[in-house]
Parts: structure tokens; sequence; C-alpha cells
């Protein structure tokens, strides 16, 4: 196999998401990116030239992949995001600033960020020494939410040798000579925002190769929670 096939979970709760299943970065590029040109008038200045003719931006592209989000996060629980982490878990930070009176009515919450984990139907199958790393969304911006980067150690808290740290519930049984990674992430939204729309693209999933891993795999002296 290829260092990454995505797995669908079959949990019987999370049909109703019809969430699609993760595709590359490069078939996602934010409309302003599309239309934008690549100079601001015909001349060959470096004045004229746009974020478009950047290597290094562009090259975000290849890299990773993501889902749109598969349904509008409004700040109530449901199957696919749920609570868990609060703004109080991150004191000093602007997701533990607080208002002067609620945000929304019947909301007595005077944290200015809400905060849910969001638990996509996927998960990555990958050869040893590969890991999967969670960053926001690269190639756009908002000052009403924030996607939180994360890795985990791979095939992290197995349990009926189906599932992952996840209330998902799996009957693809997990094979130990692969690693495999939940589609997990952790995202906090300004309360004023009365949701977060179907379709805004939050994440970015990206395989890497760790040597260092590898070799502990290979040697069996690592620890991979699969017993």
């Amino acid at each position: 196999m290829t260092h990454l096939t995505w797995e669908y979970c079959d949990d019987p709760e999370i049909q109703y998401l019809n969430c699609p299943a993760p595709t590359p970065m490069r078939n996602h590029m934010p409309q302003w990116f599309k239309q934008l040109k690549a100079k601001k008038q015909d001349i060959d200045i470096a004045e004229q030239q746009t974020i478009r003719n950047c290597i290094g931006f562009r090259g975000l592209a290849n890299i990773g992949y993501t889902i749109p989000l598969p349904e509008d996060l409004d700040g109530y629980d449901t199957y696919f995001a749920r609570g868990r982490v609060q703004p109080q878990m991150m004191p000093g930070t602007i997701f533990a600033n607080k208002g002067t009176a609620p945000f929304a009515s019947g909301d007595d919450s005077l944290y200015e960020y809400r905060m849910k984990i969001l638990n996509y139907p996927w998960r990555a199958k990958m050869a040893k020494g590969w890991r999967l790393l969670i960053l926001p969304y690269l190639l756009d911006w908002s000052h009403d939410w924030q996607e939180f980067a994360g890795i985990v150690e791979p095939n992290f808290d197995v349990y009926n040798g189906t599932q992952l740290s996840t209330a998902m519930k799996w009957s693809t049984p997990l094979d130990p000579e692969y690693n495999y990674y939940s589609l997990q992430t952790v995202i906090a939204t300004k309360r004023r925002l009365p949701k977060l729309v179907k379709g805004t693209l939050t994440f970015c999933a990206v395989p890497l190769f760790d040597p260092e891993l590898l070799d502990k795999q290979t040697k069996g002296v690592y620890n991979d929670n699969m017993d």
C-alpha cells in the first residue's frame, strides 16, 4: 500500500453527516486566491507582484489533506461536534478572555470563545514510521475562529481492537502492522459568531515520516498500544 489510506467509520450514529473523504489541499484553494491575478498590472516590477507568485505560499497546496466542514457549528453539541474542552483550560491566552455580558440569549458564559472537538468519521491508516500532523487550514485566516495544531502517538488509546481515541464505534479491526490516527480536531469559535457555516475549510492533515519512530517500531522497542 502507499504510506496513507483513509478508512471510513461505519458507526450508524454518524451516517447523517454524509461526510466526504479527505482530499488534497490543492483541491481546496480559497476563493480569494482563485480570483487573484499574478500581477496588479501588466508590467514586470516587484511592486506589482501578488502572493500568487509566492512559491512558498503556493507550495502549501502540495501538502496535506482537508475536508470542508460537514455541518454548521452553532454552539450545540452534536455527534460530530462535542465538548470536553473548555476555554478555562487555556488560562492566559485569548481563548480564556471574558466579556462583560452573556454573548447570546440563554448563554450565561462570559468566555469570548466556545471550543469543540470535531470527530470526523475517518481515520488514517499509515505505514510504520509515519505520523499525522493536524494544522489549521493554511491558505486562509479568520478573526472569528481558530483551529488548533496537534499530533498524537500512533495507535493512541486503542480499545476493542477496532477503535482509537474517539467515541465513534468502528467494526473494522485495526491491523497491528500499521499506524492508525483518528481524524479529530479542536476548534475555538467566537460566541458572537452565530454559526460557523458548513463548507468552511478549517484544518489540514499532513503525513510526516519520522525515521526515529520507524527505527523504534522496527526494533520492537516502541509501545504502540495495540496489545
